[in-house]
């Protein structure tokens, strides 16, 4: 039989068992997380979650993460979608990229759209703004994985993140993966 997945978000008021519940009934459905995203973002929890199962028990989990979902009060987006390897066949360079700054709008938008002009696809992007330990001074920090195109050298990848971190007066870090 054929694996087939599904990208099931959820957003909700936070509250223990979320994540318990949901997972109880994907393990009991024979669904596997295959990749998943979990934050709390305010007072509010949200979930980005990959789930892998046999082609023939998709639509029971469809149904049932959606009854469950009513139940629990979340928001919920129920996708199919392809593989990870299969999405990323073709893009053969892969790098992580981190940002330092002194927070302020559009430091995100600059590195991504440095990013989309190389014809780079965003995989993973983490942000978190706090205040610096000493000054209180308000920091900021990015975690990214991209996806490049095979003519895409580190060299011109750095160069071009060098003008974000110019403009930006940011620290970028990139390193393949």
């Amino acid at each position: 039989m054929a694996e087939e997945y599904l990208v099931l978000t959820a957003v909700g008021t936070d509250r223990p068992g979320i994540v318990a519940d949901l997972t109880a009934l994907l393990a009991e459905r024979g669904a596997n997380v295959a990749d998943s995203r979990m934050a709390v973002l305010g007072g509010e929890f949200a979930l980005m979650m990959l789930v892998s199962a046999e082609a023939s028990g998709l639509g029971a989990v469809r149904e049932d993460v959606a009854a469950l979902a009513e139940r629990l009060g979340l928001q919920l987006l129920v996708k199919g979608t392809r593989s990870p390897a299969e999405h990323r066949a073709g893009r053969v360079r892969s790098y992580e990229i981190r940002v330092h700054a002194l927070d302020h709008p559009g430091i995100v938008h600059a590195v991504t759209e440095s990013l989309r002009e190389l014809g780079g696809n965003v995989v993973a992007l983490d942000t978190t703004a706090y205040e610096a330990a000493v000054t209180g001074a308000p920091l900021f920090e990015m975690r990214l994985t991209a996806d490049l195109p095979p003519d895409v050298t580190a060299a011109r990848l750095r160069e071009a993140l060098s003008q974000v971190s110019d403009a930006a007066n940011a620290d970028v870090e990139v390193q393949p993966t």
